[in-house]
């Protein structure tokens, strides 16, 4: 049986993951020197302190790979200003730098990873999404690296949450894709890959839009969803044409290749497996070349190309030797010796898969060996060997043993597991039946909180209605109060200038009564109120002053001496005190 141990589609680790961090942070700048000028000549005229700092930061970003150690110096110098001056923003700036130039370096990840928790609480206060995204998207990177996906999910989704710009949203995704890929989720990885597609697509990135088909092509090929698969590939390599980027290019051919392998073109695969192995041959990338060679020769080992195979074999086995990759070496010698058994060639078959069995016993895989020993048992016996196909029969047995005992094992575990959930369940169930008549008897309670709290508010509503009341009363009493005391002292003042009116009538009374000739009868006598304005007219008084004397209205002091004119049948003021000089008008008593 045929064992490919590693898929070319599925890319080293490290080197993937390092390649998304310096996407994560952007396209290194091919101008970056002149910029770098740039930056200093504006930094010598600059006077203002933060300024500066935020120039050092972007100077340490520009020289992060040119220039490390220049790098780590201008950040900081910014983190001395900021700290200096406590600007947080700043400061949180230069630490999220300083990790990243840090997470370059893999013996240093644990420094990156906490230059960047650190810049966190710096830079939320400042709300600049920008710089928080591009920090999270960095910290999730590292733990990345670190072998930490769970915290380097949390925190390439607080990226996508603050981020306002599409390339930190799609390296982010592109990551959480990655996470899920790993994990065996493939729903939420398809997810999203292709979230981090659309975000490229944004900004136009052929390169990260092809990485990213790549990524969700051979996620499905896990699923053998080959079309999907095909179709993934195929626009990928729509996308590199012209891309200088071996990597991105290989990863694109070797999945097609396989996509034509489950699609039934066998020979178009041999011709793709054969490209990529050119391609990353030429870029040195020994590894990847090793991996399509073994793709490449079990491809021409199935179309009977035998020696083509045996040769792509032995060229893998030299690379896989160099890297000490034991596993790979095993899976060669398992699929060499199948390759040679089709030859009809046991002992070379046999010879092989004994070095496949002795690499594989380093290794836990029990269904690999219990199929080398299998395999090496049956070739034995072809080859007449009946004692070295009976050790290897009793191997198979015991590996087989061992293999039913863990089907056992993990069938008991499967009903503990199952008794476990059923005991959890009734208790759930029980819990919720609780909880339902809680909640019962809390929706009680509340409607009689609810119930006393209105009848509390109505009471306090009346209450607030008869103190206002109360309050309006006694402001009424006070006020009326005030204005008996205004009238007392008003009547106490009208009853004085009463009597000085009254003094000053008899006065009047007496000088314009003496020794004078009686009115002539054919005139009538006036009233007393009459004689009293008459004479205020004799003494020269307007209206106005006659009525602030007596106390009445200005109208009624004219009807008064309109009455006057009539009675004594003259025609004004000067007729009507001539008459009064001349005559004892005296006043009736009504």
């Amino acid at each position: 049986m045929k064992i490919i141990p590693i898929s070319s589609f599925k890319a080293l680790a490290k080197p993937c993951l390092l390649v998304l961090l310096f996407i994560a942070v952007g396209k290194i700048n091919t101008k970056a020197q002149s910029k770098k000028d740039s930056l200093l000549v504006v930094l010598e005229t600059e006077t203002n302190p933060q300024t500066k700092a935020q120039i050092y930061n972007e100077l340490a970003l520009e020289l992060k790979t040119k220039d490390p150690v220049a790098a780590f110096n201008y950040a900081r110098l910014a983190q001395a200003l900021a700290t200096q001056n406590n600007w947080n923003r700043e400061l949180g700036v230069s630490y999220s730098v300083q990790g990243l130039l840090y997470s370059y370096n893999d013996n240093l990840l644990d420094s990156a990873v906490y230059f960047n928790q650190i810049a966190i609480p710096l830079l939320l206060p400042s709300k600049d999404s920008l710089e928080i995204a591009r920090n999270y998207s960095r910290l999730g990177t590292n733990l990345l690296l670190l072998s930490q996906p769970q915290k380097a999910s949390e925190y390439m989704l607080q990226a996508i949450k603050w981020s306002t710009t599409p390339k930190v949203k799609a390296n982010a995704y592109n990551n959480l894709g990655m996470i899920s890929k790993k994990k065996g989720d493939f729903a939420k990885a398809v997810f999203y890959y292709i979230n981090a597609l659309k975000n490229y697509e944004l900004i136009h990135e052929p390169i990260s839009q092809a990485r990213t088909l790549n990524n969700l092509g051979s996620l499905y090929i896990q699923k053998k969803d080959y079309i999907k698969a095909q179709n993934c590939f195929q626009e990928s390599n729509a996308l590199i044409q012209g891309i200088n980027d071996p990597e991105i290019v290989g990863q694109c051919i070797s999945g097609l290749g396989f996509t034509a392998i489950h699609l039934g073109s066998k020979t178009e695969a041999i011709q793709l497996f054969s490209q990529a192995a050119e391609i990353f041959k030429a870029a040195g990338m020994k590894a990847d070349y090793g991996k399509q060679l073994i793709n490449l020769a079990d491809v021409q080992s199935e179309t009977k190309h035998y020696k083509l195979a045996e040769k792509n074999y032995f060229i893998a086995e030299e690379i896989l030797k160099e890297s000490k990759d034991n596993f790979g070496l095993s899976a060669i010698y398992n699929n060499l010796s199948e390759c040679y058994l089709k030859q009809n060639k046991p002992k070379e078959a046999a010879k092989y898969l004994e070095k496949a069995y002795t690499l594989s016993l380093g290794y836990t895989d029990i269904n690999f060996n219990r199929l080398i020993v299998k395999n090496l048992s049956s070739i034995y016996e072809t080859l007449g060997q009946a004692e070295k196909a009976l050790k290897y029969r009793k191997i198979y047995e015991s590996l087989n043993d061992e293999m039913v005992n863990e089907a056992e094992n993990v069938k008991y575990v499967e009903l503990n597991h199952a008794y476990e959930t059923s005991k959890k369940e009734k208790k759930i169930e029980q819990q919720t039946q609780q909880i339902t008549e809680i909640k019962s008897s809390r929706q009680y309670i509340i409607y009689l909180v609810a119930a006393l709290l209105i009848l509390v508010l109505v009471v306090l509503f009346i209450l607030n209605k008869r103190i206002q009341h109360q309050q309006k009363l006694e402001e009424n009493i006070s006020s009326v109060a005030k204005q008996i005391a205004s009238l007392k002292f008003e009547n106490n003042t009208l009853r004085q200038k009463l009597l000085e009116t009254e003094k000053e009538l008899k006065t009047l009374a007496q000088k314009y009564t003496e020794a004078k000739e009686k009115l002539p009868d054919n005139l009538v006598g006036l009233s007393k109120r009459e004689y009293e304005v008459l004479l205020f007219i004799a003494e020269g008084l307007s209206d106005k002053e006659i009525a602030e004397k007596i106390f009445v209205s200005i109208n009624t002091v004219r009807t008064h001496v309109r009455r006057i004119y009539d009675k004594l049948v003259v025609n004004s003021r000067v007729e009507a005190i001539k008459l009064l000089n001349q005559y004892q008008v005296l006043a009736e008593a009504s």
